[in-house]
């Protein structure tokens, strides 16, 4: 593709005499506006002399023309009839039509699913429900997926749907309100709920608090998108898996930097793996109804980073060892000495990922104590040494922007 030449403007936006810019025109056409996807492209934009308009009122300007487009077609068609009709490369950044063949670069809403569902399976619910408001490819994909990994475990998944249940109402927030009180309120409890995005989480959220039910402890809620502008000003702050838009923006870039020069398209989208699940206080719960495994639990969670054992569980809980590890076995997923090393191996998991602390102090501070100790429960449980599993996670994360 040809560079664009554009004139250069006084400061008062008078065009000058033209001059050659070595850059290419590119148009930023999002079905709904996200910054950090918008933030990933224009790293990428700044990086090899791309002009980036992004009029939020008309995404897509009449007199545009340039040298490739990257959307992200979402429900809405009026964006997809309206690029159709330009002769560039075209990339989008959703999974939500994939029936319209164009390349991809998108979140891998497969792992969002797995992710979830592994998020509540351990934690030890029962009863789950995924919500969402559209039967689009990306929702479809984070339910089959949530759902999949739910019935692998031996349980049932609840599919909240607008898109097929709404038919026939009027689409309006109150409508949708209605049908996710009536829907809640005949679900078993406690239970775990996994929205499509931050908003149908919301949504949830405030249907449960008209309900009278309790967030988390009847009903724990978990979105996606990790909007802090969302999930922190709630009266429940919001629980999400961080989607990765920026990351998502950048490579959806590089993808179509590659497709203007004359490269041909891929035949699969490419998947940006989900980023960690930020945890606030609407999954702040566990799906335990026996009040001393609950007490123990608490226990457990509160004090991993101590050197504390069975006989510090059962002094707290005021119950026999045998008659907890029973009630254990009848209520939880995990005896009470793996719970904890399942809570110090996760945290370890997380420091050796997302820090710099030294190996030493990753032991001490999630409860091993000793590097050894550390050393020995990740051969055993992972199959690699911590710094064996920090060099390849760092390795799977190094294209992050």
């Amino acid at each position: 593709m040809a560079r664009t030449n554009l004139p250069c403007t006084t400061g008062r936006g008078r065009s000058a005499d033209p001059v050659l810019l070595d850059e290419r025109n590119v148009l930023l056409a999002l079905n709904v506006y996200n910054a950090e996807i918008h933030r990933g492209v224009a790293k990428f934009g700044r990086d090899h002399r791309w002009h980036i308009p992004a009029d939020l009122e008309d995404p897509i300007p009449r007199s545009w023309s340039g040298d490739g487009v990257l959307t992200h077609l979402g429900a809405p068609q009026e964006i997809w009839r309206r690029l159709r009709r330009f002769d560039v490369p075209i990339v989008d950044l959703a999974e939500s039509r994939p029936q319209i063949r164009l390349p991809r670069v998108t979140i891998d809403n497969a792992a969002v699913g797995h992710a979830a569902a592994d998020f509540f399976l351990d934690r030890g619910y029962r009863h789950f429900a995924f919500v969402h408001r559209w039967e689009l490819g990306a929702s479809q994909r984070r339910r089959d997926h949530f759902r999949a990994r739910v019935v692998e475990a031996g349980f049932e998944c609840e599919i909240l749907s607008w898109g097929k249940e709404g038919s026939g109402r009027p689409d309006t927030p109150e409508q949708r309100r209605r049908w996710m009180k009536q829907r809640l309120s005949r679900l078993k409890t406690p239970l775990a709920v996994f929205a499509s995005r931050d908003v149908e989480a919301v949504m949830v959220i405030d249907a449960c608090l008209e309900l009278g039910l309790l967030v988390p402890d009847q009903i724990a809620v978990l979105g996606v998108g990790n909007s802090e502008a969302i999930c922190e000003c709630l009266r429940v702050p919001l629980s999400s898996i961080e989607d990765n838009s920026r990351l998502v923006g950048y490579e959806g870039a590089a993808l179509l930097e590659r497709l203007m020069q004359g490269e041909s398209p891929p035949a699969n989208p490419l998947y940006i793996p989900p980023g960690k699940i930020v945890e606030r206080r609407s999954t702040d719960s566990l799906a335990v109804e026996h009040p001393q495994v609950v007490a123990a639990l608490r226990f457990i969670h509160d004090n991993f980073s101590r050197p504390i054992g069975m006989a510090d569980v059962v002094k707290h809980v005021a119950m026999s060892r045998s008659g907890l590890e029973r009630a254990f076995r009848e209520h939880s997923i995990r005896p009470p000495m793996e719970e904890l090393r399942h809570i110090r191996l996760t945290r370890a998991k997380a420091m050796l990922g997302e820090s710099d602390e030294k190996i030493a102090a990753i032991a001490r501070i999630t409860g091993f104590q000793t590097p050894h100790n550390l050393c020995r429960t990740f051969r055993k449980q992972i199959g690699l040494t911590p710094r064996e599993f920090r060099s390849q996670n760092r390795a799977a994360s190094s294209a992050a922007v």
